[in-house]
């Protein structure tokens, strides 16, 4: 049972081609590529709803009209408001999310990849930490064995208090194996560190965890250390092996078994 009552808003940035993928992003965004019984986007939106969020906005660019299509194909099923968002310019996850602003209306939000599977029972701890510590922007955080991933993806540096010290994008050299995952909790204060955000020159783009760190800065930016399983999924094999960890979990769910994959 959800008792969240004040994170009501979610953001799923879902603009991505997802190339990486192979020859099916030529017919679907990634978001909508299938775990076990269905797509990811399906699974992000069950997740916010258990939460509690009333009202999702997904960001999307390419092959954005599927994603509407899918979406209103399982409107009855859905508990939250869903609502589009266009990012015309694909410059970057924090500009996507900059893109919902004026709709979040002062309040907190819930921000989750597209691309992001999370096997856990709930999230609610993660909001606590969140509200508790009175922090800008918080991040889930997981131990990650392959250091390949967490060069893809980002490194993070936090302290016994849960505070992150420095948490950096795609690093070349990780320092340990604490991995960020995209999975975001934010103030509104977060688009001001947004706007102030350097635009990468590798990427021409803004990550929203450079963002992050700019919070960090200023001792605002925690991390929440996942009780379950994520997975970021930007190639064929982490598909593979996200489908079969859901298989597992909802069959040890029915079962009433230990869901402990680690």
């Amino acid at each position: 049972m959800q008792t969240n009552t004040i994170i009501k808003i979610g953001v799923i940035p879902a603009a991505g081609s997802g190339k990486r993928l192979g020859y099916l992003s030529n017919l679907l965004p990634k978001t909508l590529f299938p775990i076990y019984d269905r797509p990811i986007l399906h699974h992000v939106i069950n997740l916010m709803e258990s939460l509690g969020i009333e009202d999702i906005y997904i960001i999307v660019n390419i092959h954005g009209d599927k994603i509407k299509e899918y979406v209103k194909s399982i409107k009855r099923d859905l508990h939250a408001r869903i609502h589009f968002i266009e990012q015309k310019v694909l410059n970057g996850t924090a500009n996507a999310i900059m893109l919902v602003k004026k709709y979040t209306k002062d309040q907190p939000f819930l921000a989750m990849l597209g691309d992001e599977c999370i096997l856990n029972d709930s999230l609610e701890d993660f909001v606590k930490l969140f509200l508790n510590k009175g922090a800008i922007a918080s991040e889930v955080i997981v131990e990650e064995d392959d250091i390949e991933i967490i060069k893809q993806t980002c490194c993070a540096n936090i302290a016994d208090d849960n505070r992150i010290v420095e948490i950096i994008e795609k690093p070349k050299s990780p320092e340990n194996n604490l991995r960020g995952c995209g999975i975001y909790l934010f103030r509104p204060e977060i688009f001001d560190f947004i706007e102030e955000t350097k635009v990468n020159p590798e990427r021409n783009e803004k990550d929203i965890t450079t963002a992050i760190d700019n919070v960090a800065r200023v001792g605002k930016a925690y991390g929440y250390f996942l009780k379950g399983l994520t997975i970021n999924i930007n190639n064929a094999d982490e598909l593979l092996k996200a489908s079969n960890l859901v298989k597992k979990y909802n069959k040890a769910f029915d079962s009433n078994n230990n869901k402990d994959f680690r």
